[in-house]
């Protein structure tokens, strides 16, 4: 897929050129850590997760958009500025990450050695409106998508997320060969203990195919894929429903018995809890984000077993 990136801030181009000047007198041109770890750069904490699992002891990973923060609207730090020029990598998501399209072509200028790999190899990437599966609702019942982009939040399935990590296991071994035995090792463990969590998933949620769940902003679709459920999302483009909207989607709730709303802490939740207060419902934390990927797949299957139930 090609991407489209573009500058997003001139003033961050004033700050990168001072970092270069300091970066070039003090002679920080190093592709390693002072601790002699291979430095690389990842976009989101998921894959934090997934490089230092692989990568062990012999990595120093970078995370771009750190805890709380939003892919969507991030500004990278003179921090970070600083790592990316003496990293020697960049596993980027790939597959249309807000931050990654808006400023890539700023990272690259402060270290054109910069190595990419694309984590979103080998994925099928579709659109939001492909998640919701809307045919299932006549038009005065639905409230009304009309999202056009392509969904980015690619990790949040299993599936993927093995696919990913295969991607950072080969581009690891081709920026440091050296070590390639421990990282075959550790990324065999990972698969392994991801394979397990899918496994688990599929024969709980088994009993539940073909049924709805609701969050707030669209970022599960490719988990409801997975496991053959259908995401509705409460935003749309960003924006809260006005009061037409709630309305509809509270109709939506009663009408496919749905009693659980995922919501993520990056976002205002104000309409998630309305809508649980109408429907006698609970809102349930679910971060795309997370620090702790396979337990947070493991909640939100025992809430949706725990609503459907």
């Amino acid at each position: 897929m090609k991407k489209n990136y573009k500058i997003h801030d001139f003033s961050i181009i004033i700050i990168l050129s001072l970092i270069g000047i300091i970066l070039l007198l003090s002679g920080c041109t190093q592709k390693e850590t002072t601790n002699g770890k291979t430095a690389v750069i990842v976009t989101i904490i998921p894959q934090l997760e997934m490089v230092t699992s692989i990568g062990g002891e012999y990595v120093d990973v970078t995370v771009m958009v750190p805890a709380g923060e939003s892919p969507h609207s991030f500004e990278p730090t003179p921090d970070q500025m600083i790592n990316i020029a003496q990293a020697k990598a960049y596993f980027t998501v790939g597959s249309g990450v807000e931050f990654e399209l808006t400023h890539m072509e700023t990272i690259l200028e402060q270290n054109p050695d910069l190595v990419l790999f694309d984590c979103s190899q080998d994925i099928t990437i579709i659109s939001f409106d492909e998640h919701y599966g809307q045919e299932h609702y006549s038009e005065n019942e639905k409230y009304d998508h009309d999202h056009t982009g392509t969904d980015p939040h690619i990790w949040t399935s299993p599936v993927n997320y093995k696919k990913m990590a295969e991607v950072v296991y080969q581009g690891l071994v081709e920026i440091d060969g050296v070590h390639q035995e421990t990282y075959f090792s550790n990324y065999q463990y990972l698969i392994s203990s991801i394979d397990s969590l899918h496994e688990n998933i599929s024969t709980r949620l088994a009993p539940y195919d073909g049924k709805s769940f609701m969050v707030y902003h669209p970022a599960w679709g490719y988990f409801g894929d997975t496991y053959n459920l259908t995401m509705i999302a409460i935003e749309d483009e960003g924006k809260q429903p006005g009061p037409a909207g709630l309305a509809a989607i509270i109709n939506q709730t009663r009408n496919q018995n749905i009693s659980v709303i995922f919501v993520s802490p990056q976002f205002d939740t104000s309409s998630a809890q309305t809508i649980a207060d109408e429907i006698d419902g609970v809102v349930a934390y679910a971060d795309p984000l997370t620090s702790d990927y396979k337990q947070t797949l493991q909640n939100i299957a025992q809430f949706l077993i725990s609503g459907y139930s």
